[in-house]
């Protein structure tokens, strides 16, 4: 691929390709394009969402069927971005030395590699063809909106170079913008990020990265500090890879359509996040779905969100100041839209088939309004210590099939797994309230431990669940190395004391009027 180096004379408004700059607003082109491009994509995205549960030898697999969308790898969840389609050869490579102020506009599809930097400023593409920015050591900051916005492309790259540094800083008020822009990288179209280097975002204004559309993520190492959310697709967020720590007054990765059927998931395949968020760590607003990679929620309103949420494998660790994992519907902060809120517990499950999952929840720990599957896994749940949150809670049951479960916290709301488990269960509501740190273990008659676990705040229950436990076996529950109690199981779910919900199949849902509220949206 063969260079061309372009004469900076774009940062006083005028184009790479010679035209002047255009004011920075979405163009009446782009509401035109709704009737062609996007109608199209819209048309193939209306098709049916359907969740399919089979239930074989007690094993529970739950997906979401998008008909027609074109998409990447073997999952349900699929965009229609097929970045690796488009001849990037055919186009030479242009040279960007950015420089003082202005706008620098790209108006025709290509490969552009830009370095430098602009104090007051910002990249423009508008362009109905696909771009790819090359970020070479770039530093931009706008002093009156986005720092990168994409008006139109039928794809927009954004790669970082091999061991690059580039940073991205926005206004902290908008002038001369429409309102639904609201992002330091704002895309009205498919957005992919890319590369080996470092980008470091800072969304004075509210979002750090945004697309209206689908949203991906491939590779590259991130550093997002947001007023409001971190990462936003509205369509859907696919993250491949990557390194990414967040900082967000909002959500820290969200996507957020609620109008359109088999839209508003989250994908994350792999990769390395951190996230401190002032709502929800990641909130999704349908499916979300975690494959593997490490995230870390150190702080949180709720850890993560979404009306059907499929863990499959990763590590995984929350701090949540309400419910750690939450399966409901509608807008956030993070109470759901009490329009749709329970609208049917169909809609909304739970499944957990692999995976290392650590919570730490003021609220429930985890709490579906629908089902709650456990078919795999380690699961610690350091739950409640207020009687009206359970360290679980589901709407229609807890089923538990595989995987080891250590939730632990108040009584007054605690539930257990149910008859319809293939797999044995101990839950335990003891004599009374153990302190933070103490530590709780099972261990079978010859003396082999088989759950250990020490408390993180104080707890009065606790739910104990493992693939060795045998019906008819006797266990021994061990505190602080002391035996508490012996119990012989004699059920899917044998229970030791007294209290909870009384084998009720639901508990510590709040009550609407104690919900949080305000501060979330649903934007465009």
């Amino acid at each position: 691929m063969s260079k061309k180096r372009i004469d900076p004379k774009e940062n006083r408004g005028e184009s790479v390709n010679g035209a002047r700059g255009k004011v920075a607003k979405k163009s009446k082109r782009k509401e035109a394009k709704m009737t062609s491009k996007k109608q199209e994509k819209m048309s193939k995205s209306w098709l049916p969402v359907v969740l399919i549960v089979l239930l074989l030898g007690g094993v529970v697999t739950v997906g979401l069927l998008l008909g027609g969308l074109d998409g990447d790898g073997g999952s349900a969840l699929r965009n229609n971005i097929n970045e690796s389609a488009i001849n990037w050869q055919r186009y030479a490579e242009q040279e960007i030395q950015l420089s003082g102020t202005g706008k620098t506009s790209v108006n025709e599809p290509g490969v552009y590699v830009i370095s430098g930097t602009l104090t007051d400023g910002m990249i423009e593409i508008n362009t109905a063809g696909a771009v790819k920015l090359i970020l070479d050591g770039v530093s931009i900051t706008n002093n009156s909106g986005p720092a990168i916005y994409v008006a139109e492309a039928t794809t927009i790259i954004i790669e970082t170079a091999a061991n690059s540094k580039n940073v991205l800083a926005d206004a902290s008020v908008y002038k001369g913008w429409d309102e639904d822009v609201c992002g330091t990288i704002f895309s009205h179209d498919d957005l992919v990020l890319q590369g080996t280097g470092t980008l470091t975002v800072s969304g004075n204004y509210e979002d750090g990265i945004v697309g209206k559309d689908d949203l991906k993520i491939v590779s590259g190492t991130y550093i997002v500090d947001a007023k409001d959310d971190g990462i936003r697709g509205r369509d859907s967020v696919y993250i491949v890879d990557g390194s990414f720590e967040i900082t967000s007054g909002g959500d820290a990765i969200k996507a957020n359509n609620a109008d359109e059927v088999a839209k508003g998931w989250i994908k994350i395949d792999d990769g390395m996040i951190v996230a401190e968020a002032g709502d929800d760590g990641i909130h999704a607003e349908s499916a979300l779905e975690i494959n593997d990679g490490s995230i870390t929620v150190k702080k949180s309103h709720e850890g993560f969100e979404g009306s059907k949420i499929t863990i499959n494998g990763g590590e995984i660790s929350i701090i949540a100041a309400d419910d750690g994992i939450n399966a409901a519907g509608g807008n956030d902060s993070s109470s759901p839209n009490m329009g749709k809120y329970r609208q049917s517990s169909s809609n909304y499950a739970i499944v957990i088939n692999g995976g290392s999952i650590a919570v730490n929840s003021t609220g429930d720990g985890i709490d579906s309004n629908g089902a709650l599957y456990v078919n795999g896994g380690v699961i610690t749940v350091d739950g409640p210590t207020n009687d009206g949150n359970g360290a679980l809670d589901s709407e229609t049951g807890i089923i538990y099939n595989g995987g080891t479960i250590v939730a632990v916290g108040a009584s007054g709301m605690a539930v257990a797994p149910n008859e319809a488990s293939s797999k044995n269960s101990i839950s335990v509501f003891f004599d009374s309230t153990y302190a933070a740190k103490t530590k709780i273990a099972v261990k079978d008659a010859n003396g082999s431990t088989i759950i250990s676990h020490t408390s993180a705040k104080t707890f009065r229950h606790a739910t104990l669940s493992s693939e060795k436990f045998e019906e008819g076996e006797t266990y021994y529950i061990y505190i602080d190395g002391v035996e508490y109690s012996s119990v012989t199981l004699n059920g899917k779910t044998t229970q030791l004391g007294s209290g909870g919900m009384n084998g009720m199949p639901s508990g510590g849902m709040m009550p609407p009027e104690d919900m949080p509220q305000g501060g979330g949206r649903s934007r465009f």
